[in-house]
């Protein structure tokens, strides 16, 4: 599957990346808390028919697509929120590897 990179007025989505921290409740368990870090404009889509089957083929669960401009501190262990969605990242690919674009395979979650 070729990726291509996405022209500036197909990310129209302003998306918010959150990354969790451990809040101790004073009785020797914890909180996962999320906390928002920053907000960039991506392209959000949906992962449908054959691409769906090829992305479950190397990342199980993958429903969502998103592409932005490069940040080289994006990781897995962040999640994603969008129109009230949350999308867990299950992996950060620099398209072409020319540090210009992200795609950014996330599944869907529920809070």
């Amino acid at each position: 599957m070729m990726t291509r990179f996405p022209a500036i007025g197909e990310m129209r989505h302003r998306i918010t990346f959150q990354k969790s921290t451990q809040m101790d409740d004073g009785y020797g368990g914890g909180e996962q808390i999320w906390t928002d870090i920053f907000s960039v404009w991506a392209s959000v889509e949906p992962i449908s028919g054959r691409e769906y089957y090829e992305a479950m083929a190397v990342q199980h669960q993958v429903t969502h697509r998103i592409k932005t401009r490069y940040r080289s501190d994006v990781t897995p262990e962040m999640r994603v929120t969008h129109d009230g969605k949350i999308y867990g990242i299950e992996s950060v690919v620099d398209i072409g590897m020319r540090h210009r674009f992200l795609e950014i395979l996330c599944r869907e979650q529920s809070e």
